[in-house]
Protein backbone atom coordinates (compact mmCIF):
# COMPACT_ATOMS: atom_id res chain seq x y z
CA UNK A 1 0.00 0.00 0.00
CA UNK A 2 1.46 3.37 -1.05
CA UNK A 3 1.94 6.00 1.64
CA UNK A 4 -0.25 9.11 1.31
CA UNK A 5 1.42 12.53 1.44
CA UNK A 6 -0.02 16.05 1.76
CA UNK A 7 2.62 17.49 -0.59
CA UNK A 8 4.50 16.68 -3.81
CA UNK A 9 8.12 17.12 -4.86
CA UNK A 10 9.78 18.26 -8.06
CA UNK A 11 12.07 15.40 -9.14
CA UNK A 12 14.48 17.95 -10.62
CA UNK A 13 14.98 20.71 -8.00
CA UNK A 14 13.42 18.84 -5.02
CA UNK A 15 11.07 21.79 -4.33
CA UNK A 16 7.96 20.96 -2.31
CA UNK A 17 4.45 21.85 -3.49
CA UNK A 18 0.90 21.41 -2.26
CA UNK A 19 -1.28 18.74 -3.84
CA UNK A 20 -3.14 21.44 -5.80
CA UNK A 21 -0.06 22.04 -7.99
CA UNK A 22 0.81 19.52 -10.72
CA UNK A 23 3.98 21.01 -12.28
CA UNK A 24 7.07 22.66 -10.81
CA UNK A 25 6.94 26.42 -11.34
CA UNK A 26 10.74 26.58 -11.75
CA UNK A 27 11.53 23.42 -13.76
CA UNK A 28 8.21 22.92 -15.59
CA UNK A 29 8.18 19.17 -14.89
CA UNK A 30 5.47 16.97 -13.39
CA UNK A 31 5.56 16.67 -9.61
CA UNK A 32 5.81 13.30 -7.87
CA UNK A 33 5.17 11.81 -4.43
CA UNK A 34 8.13 12.24 -2.04
CA UNK A 35 9.00 8.54 -2.14
CA UNK A 36 9.24 8.73 -5.95
CA UNK A 37 11.61 11.72 -5.99
CA UNK A 38 14.66 9.87 -4.74
CA UNK A 39 16.76 10.86 -1.75
CA UNK A 40 13.85 10.87 0.71
CA UNK A 41 13.99 13.84 3.05
CA UNK A 42 12.79 12.99 6.56
CA UNK A 43 9.37 14.11 7.81
CA UNK A 44 9.16 17.34 9.82
CA UNK A 45 8.93 15.38 13.07
CA UNK A 46 12.53 14.21 12.50
CA UNK A 47 13.90 17.66 11.56
CA UNK A 48 14.75 20.90 13.36
CA UNK A 49 12.09 23.61 13.31
CA UNK A 50 13.73 26.90 12.42
CA UNK A 51 10.65 29.14 12.36
CA UNK A 52 6.88 29.00 12.55
CA UNK A 53 5.44 32.01 10.80
CA UNK A 54 3.19 33.47 8.12
CA UNK A 55 3.56 32.72 4.41
CA UNK A 56 5.71 35.78 3.47
CA UNK A 57 8.28 35.07 6.19
CA UNK A 58 8.48 31.34 5.50
CA UNK A 59 8.62 31.93 1.73
CA UNK A 60 11.51 34.39 2.11
CA UNK A 61 13.35 31.94 4.36
CA UNK A 62 12.68 29.07 1.95
CA UNK A 63 13.89 31.15 -1.02
CA UNK A 64 17.12 31.96 0.82
CA UNK A 65 17.72 28.30 1.58
CA UNK A 66 16.97 27.28 -1.99
CA UNK A 67 19.52 29.82 -3.26
CA UNK A 68 22.10 28.11 -1.07
CA UNK A 69 20.89 24.63 -2.10
CA UNK A 70 19.93 23.70 1.45
CA UNK A 71 17.25 21.04 1.53
CA UNK A 72 14.32 21.93 3.78
CA UNK A 73 10.65 21.22 4.35
CA UNK A 74 7.71 23.62 4.73
CA UNK A 75 4.48 22.38 6.29
CA UNK A 76 1.30 23.98 7.62
CA UNK A 77 1.11 24.34 11.40
CA UNK A 78 -2.01 24.21 13.55
CA UNK A 79 -2.18 27.58 15.39
CA UNK A 80 -3.26 25.74 18.55
CA UNK A 81 0.17 24.06 18.53
CA UNK A 82 2.05 27.35 18.12
CA UNK A 83 0.65 29.92 20.58
CA UNK A 84 3.90 31.95 20.58
CA UNK A 85 3.68 32.38 16.80
CA UNK A 86 0.01 33.42 17.07
CA UNK A 87 0.97 35.99 19.74
CA UNK A 88 3.71 37.36 17.47
CA UNK A 89 2.02 37.24 14.06
CA UNK A 90 -1.69 37.30 14.89
CA UNK A 91 -4.38 35.03 13.51
CA UNK A 92 -2.89 34.20 10.11
CA UNK A 93 -2.18 30.94 8.37
CA UNK A 94 1.06 29.58 9.86
CA UNK A 95 3.73 27.35 8.35
CA UNK A 96 6.83 25.75 9.80
CA UNK A 97 10.20 25.58 8.09
CA UNK A 98 12.32 22.53 8.95
CA UNK A 99 15.91 21.53 8.13
CA UNK A 100 18.28 18.75 9.07
CA UNK A 101 21.39 19.45 11.16
CA UNK A 102 23.55 20.21 8.12
CA UNK A 103 21.37 23.21 7.20
CA UNK A 104 20.67 24.51 10.69
CA UNK A 105 23.36 27.18 11.03
CA UNK A 106 22.64 28.86 7.71
CA UNK A 107 18.86 28.62 8.22
CA UNK A 108 19.14 30.27 11.64
CA UNK A 109 21.36 33.01 10.21
CA UNK A 110 18.83 33.76 7.44
CA UNK A 111 15.94 33.66 9.91
CA UNK A 112 17.72 36.12 12.18
CA UNK A 113 18.26 38.49 9.25
CA UNK A 114 14.56 38.26 8.35
CA UNK A 115 13.60 38.89 11.98
CA UNK A 116 15.78 42.01 12.12
CA UNK A 117 14.15 43.33 8.93
CA UNK A 118 10.54 42.40 9.62
CA UNK A 119 10.18 42.97 13.34
CA UNK A 120 13.05 45.08 14.70
CA UNK A 121 10.91 46.42 17.53
CA UNK A 122 9.93 42.92 18.67
CA UNK A 123 13.56 41.76 18.96
CA UNK A 124 12.62 38.36 17.55
CA UNK A 125 15.26 35.73 18.09
CA UNK A 126 15.50 32.51 16.12
CA UNK A 127 15.05 29.33 18.12
CA UNK A 128 18.12 28.45 20.28
CA UNK A 129 21.01 27.16 18.21
CA UNK A 130 23.88 26.01 20.43
CA UNK A 131 27.54 26.38 19.51
CA UNK A 132 28.04 27.17 15.83
CA UNK A 133 31.25 27.86 13.89
CA UNK A 134 31.32 30.99 11.72
CA UNK A 135 33.07 31.73 8.44
CA UNK A 136 36.25 33.71 9.17
CA UNK A 137 35.66 35.89 6.09
CA UNK A 138 31.99 36.87 6.37
CA UNK A 139 30.88 35.46 9.77
CA UNK A 140 28.06 33.37 8.27
CA UNK A 141 27.22 30.49 10.63
CA UNK A 142 28.47 27.16 9.29
CA UNK A 143 27.43 23.55 9.68
CA UNK A 144 29.97 21.49 11.63
CA UNK A 145 30.95 19.53 8.50
CA UNK A 146 31.08 22.52 6.10
CA UNK A 147 33.93 22.54 3.59
CA UNK A 148 32.87 25.84 1.99
CA UNK A 149 30.99 28.94 3.14
CA UNK A 150 27.51 29.04 1.53
CA UNK A 151 27.55 32.86 1.45
CA UNK A 152 31.02 33.94 0.32
CA UNK A 153 32.35 30.64 -1.10
CA UNK A 154 35.50 30.52 1.06
CA UNK A 155 36.85 26.95 1.00
CA UNK A 156 38.16 25.40 4.22
CA UNK A 157 41.24 23.16 4.24
CA UNK A 158 40.94 19.70 5.69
Amino acid sequence: MAEEYDFQICPSCKGEFTLAVSRCTECDVDLVAPDEAGGNFPPASELLCIRIGPVPWIQALSDGLEEREIVHRVEPVDPAEAPEAVDLFGKVELFGLYVDESGEAVARHLDGALAAQALPEAQVEPLPEGDVESCPACETPLAADATECPDCGLAFGG
